[in-house]
C-alpha cells in the first residue's frame, strides 16, 4: 500500500456518495483503498480476495460486489493482458501528485505496453544499502524513512542504516513497515516499535522443587 493524496472535493461527490446509498456498500473508503494499492500509474492486479484484505481487513463485506460497482459506475476499469486480469483508476493521474522515488509500474496498460521508466533528475540522498525485505511496499517504507532522515537533517550513514535494517528484518516485513510508519509519524530519529503493536512474551513461571513433590 502507497501513500495517496484525498482532495477535499471528494466528499462531495454526489455520484460516488449515490453509489454507495444504492448499493449499501462502502465504495467510498474502497475507492480510497484502491487508490493506495495502485502503482503509480493507477494500475493494479485484479485479485479481489486480497484487495479486501489489505483495504478493508475489519469489514464483513464482500469485496467483489464492491469492485463490481464500481467498475459498473465508471470509477475503475478492468481489462486482461496475457491471460492475466488488471484494474485501473481512470482519473489518478489527474489527482496523485506522484514521488519521483516511487517505484515504475510494472503493470501492463491495457493495450499491453509497460510504461517507460522515470527519470528523477533531483539529487539523492539516500544510502544505498541491501533490504531484507524485496517487497514494493517496504521498499517504499524505507525510503519514507530515509526522507524522515533527510527533512530532520539527519542523514542516514551506512553504518546506522545497516544496524536499523537488522533490526526491521528480525521482527519480519509487517511489523518493520508499522515500526517505520509509528516512528516517523512520531517524529523519531530511532525505530521504535508502538508498544500498543508489540506481541506480548509469554511468561513462565519459573519451577520450583515443590512442583515435583510427592
Amino acid at each position: 500500500m502507497r501513500i495517496r493524496t484525498i482532495k477535499p472535493e471528494f466528499f462531495t461527490h454526489a455520484e460516488l456518495a449515490d453509489l454507495e446509498f444504492d448499493t449499501a456498500l462502502p465504495v467510498r473508503l474502497a475507492f480510497i483503498g484502491l487508490w493506495c494499492a495502485a502503482d503509480r500509474d493507477g494500475r493494479f492486479k485484479w485479485d479481489t480476495r486480497r484487495l479486501g484484505v489489505q483495504i478493508l481487513p475489519y469489514d464483513n463485506v464482500d469485496f467483489d460486489a464492491i469492485m463490481e460497482a464500481l467498475l459498473g459506475a465508471g470509477f475503475i476499469d478492468k481489462y486482461e493482458v496475457e491471460g492475466r486480469t488488471y484494474g485501473c483508476v481512470p482519473s489518478f493521474p489527474r489527482h496523485q501528485v506522484i514521488n519521483n522515488r516511487e517505484v515504475d509500474s510494472l503493470i501492463p496498460s491495457s493495450d499491453g505496453t509497460i510504461s517507460p521508466p522515470t527519470e528523477d533528475k533531483r539529487p539523492t540522498s539516500k544510502v544505498e544499502v541491501k533490504l531484507p525485505f524485496d517487497s514494493v511496499e517496504f521498499g517504499e517504507a524505507w525510503d519514507r524513512w530515509n526522507d524522515h532522515r533527510n527533512d530532520k537533517k539527519k542523514k542516514l550513514t551506512k553504518g546506522t542504516a545497516v544496524m536499523q535494517l537488522k533490526k526491521l528484518e528480525s521482527i519480519g516485513e509487517a511489523r518493520a513497515i508499522k515500526m517505520i510508519d509509528h516512528s516517523i509519524g512520531n517524529g523519531w530519529m530511532g525505530l521504535f516499535e508502538d508498544p500498543k503493536l508489540t506481541p506480548i512474551p509469554l511468561q513462565r513461571k519459573p519451577q520450583t522443587s515443590d512442583q515435583f513433590s510427592i
